[in-house]
């Protein structure tokens, strides 16, 4: 194996594990996939100054990582957390847990006064991660996507033709 093999071979091995990290990380701790969803945030609700729970404020064009709650476990939920429910209009909203009475959470955006009185039936999730730089790319890559595509291609095509055609000159006796 050649210098050249093992230098591809270390980055993407790094690369593997920068991307398994960034997921652990943004998954709020875990490698568990089976209840989450990634949603966008395309609104600033949550760009407020609050800080020291779990989820911080995050502006818009944020990618969250949205654990998905089952009925049973609803009356868990506590005030500071960020939860993810549905308006009567179908809409899904992120706004952080600020009160709590019975079976009504009372949420606001971090960025807000205005008040929700949701029931724990409205709730989808609670959100463990959020990135602001990945959301950024997506957002970024929804406008620009040929481009980018154009590039990957590029690149992959580049690392395929390193891996499978090193250059430099090689010799080989004959017997």
């Amino acid at each position: 194996m050649g210098p050249k093999s093992i230098i591809l071979l270390v980055a993407c091995a790094c690369l593997v594990g920068g991307c398994v990290y960034i997921l652990y990380d943004f998954n709020g701790g875990s490698l568990d996939l089976s209840d989450r969803e990634v949603v966008l945030v395309v609104t600033d609700s949550m760009d407020g100054d609050v800080r020291g729970y779990a989820v911080d404020s995050f502006p818009a064009d944020t990618l969250i990582m949205v654990q998905h709650i089952p009925d049973h476990e609803k009356r868990f939920l506590r005030v500071g957390e960020v939860i993810t429910y549905h308006t009567e209009g179908g809409v899904l909203v992120c706004h952080r847990i600020f009160g709590m009475d019975g079976t009504t959470l009372y949420v606001r955006g971090d960025n807000g006064t205005a008040v929700d009185k949701v029931q724990f039936e409205q709730v989808s999730g609670r959100v463990v991660g959020a990135s602001p730089v990945l959301g950024k790319i997506v957002s970024f890559s929804e406008s620009n996507y040929l481009p980018l595509l154009g590039v990957a291609a590029v690149a992959f095509c580049a690392l395929l033709a390193l891996a499978l055609y090193p250059s430099g000159k090689r010799e080989c006796e004959v017997d």
